[in-house]
C-alpha cells in the first residue's frame, strides 16, 4: 500500500503520523513523508531576500527534524520510508504530489501551524480532502494516543454505493483484529418525502428493510476483519448531521465513508455528506475514493 503522509510538525500532523503508525497494516507500507516549505515571491531589498533565504533553510532543517520523529514512530514496522521536501503552497502541493506519486491514501492532520489555516478551520485539509485523486485520512485527536490499551472505535458510514464498497475493500487492507470495534451505520432522511409539495410515492418501511439488509451484509463482510462488528440504520433529517451525532454517541475515533454515495439513497442526500462530516466530526475521517485511472 502506498501512503503519502503530509506533515508540518504541528501537533495535528504528529497525531496523524502516530495514528498511521499504529494502524495494523497487514502488508508493507510504501510511505512518503511530505514536508511542504512555503516560499513566497519576495520583491525587496537584498537584506529582505537574504532573510527569506535563511528562513527557507531554517524551515528545511526543521522539516528534517520532524521527519526524524516520524522515523522513530515507525521503527520496527514493515514500512519503506522516504522523505520528500517540496517548496510551494501547502494544499496545492499536497494534491499535486498525490497526483504525481499516485498513493492509495493521503494522510494529514485536521489543522496545521499557520494562522490562516486555523482561522479557516483547516483549509488545507479541506482542500486536500476535496481535490485529492485518492482516498484521504484527516486526523483529529480523540484521546486514543493517551489510552493505547483501549479499543479503536470505527464508525463505517455505509450505503449501497460504489464508493461505500470501495471503503470496505480499503478497510480490508488493514488487519484490525479483536481490539477494534466497527459500527456499520446507514443513515437515511425522508425529509423530502414528508415536506414535498409534490406527492412522492415511497414505501418507507420497504426502504428501511432494504437498508437494514445492506447494513447487515456489509457488517458480515467486515466481520472477517474484526469480531466486534454491529449494524445500525438511523433515520435523520440531515444525513451528515445524523452520522456525526451517531459517531459522537458511540465515541468513534474514526469515521470511514465513501466519497458521498450515489446509490439508492442519492435522492435523499442533503448536500455533500462527506464534506459535512469532514467539517463537523469530532474525530478522524477517512474518505474513500478510487483513483481516477482505477475507476
Amino acid at each position: 500500500m502506498k501512503v503519502l503522509l503530509a506533515t508540518d510538525g504541528s501537533k495535528y500532523a504528529e497525531e496523524a503520523a502516530w495514528l498511521l503508525a499504529h494502524l495494523p497494516h497487514s502488508e508493507r507500507l510504501d510511505l512518503t513523508v511530505l514536508s511542504v516549505i512555503f516560499t513566497p515571491d519576495v520583491h525587496g531589498t537584498i537584506e529582505t531576500r537574504a532573510w527569506m533565504s535563511r528562513r527557507v533553510e531554517a524551515d528545511k532543517a526543521q522539516a528534517k527534524r520532524d521527519y526524524e520523529k516520524i522515523e522513530e514512530m515507525f521503527q520496527g514496522a514493515n514500512v519503506n520510508l522516504v522523505h520528500a521536501v517540496v517548496e510551494g503552497h501547502a494544499a496545492e502541493t499536497i494534491v499535486n504530489e498525490a497526483e504525481t506519486r499516485r498513493p492509495d491514501l493521503v494522510v494529514l492532520g485536521a489543522r496545521g501551524h499557520s494562522t490562516i489555516d486555523r482561522l479557516l478551520l483547516g483549509s488545507v485539509s479541506d482542500f486536500v480532502a476535496t481535490h485529492a485523486p485518492c482516498s484521504v485520512l484527516i486526523v483529529r485527536p480523540t484521546g486514543l494516543r493517551q489510552e493505547v490499551h483501549r479499543m479503536l472505535n470505527i464508525c463505517f458510514a455505509y450505503d449501497d454505493s460504489k464508493p461505500s464498497n470501495t471503503a470496505i475493500w480499503q478497510l480490508a487492507d488493514f488487519g484490525w483484529g479483536k481490539k477494534t470495534n466497527i459500527d456499520v451505520v446507514t443513515a437515511v432522511s425522508f425529509l423530502n418525502v414528508y415536506t414535498s409539495e409534490v406527492p412522492i410515492q415511497i414505501n418507507v418501511a420497504e426502504v428501511k428493510d432494504s437498508l437494514e439488509e445492506h447494513a447487515r451484509n456489509a457488517a458480515e463482510v467486515l466481520r472477517k476483519l474484526s469480531p466486534n462488528v454491529h449494524a445500525f440504520v438511523r433515520e435523520t433529517d440531515h444525513i451528515g448531521e445524523g452520522l456525526v451525532q451517531f459517531s459522537q454517541k458511540r465515541n468513534s475515533d474514526l469515521i470511514v465513508m465513501g466519497d458521498t454515495g450515489r446509490g439508492m439513497l442519492a435522492r435523499f442526500l442533503l448536500g455533500s455528506v462527506s464534506r459535512y462530516v469532514l467539517r463537523h466530526a469530532h474525530c478522524s475521517v477517512w474518505i474513500a475514493r478510487q483513483r481516477a485511472a482505477d475507476s
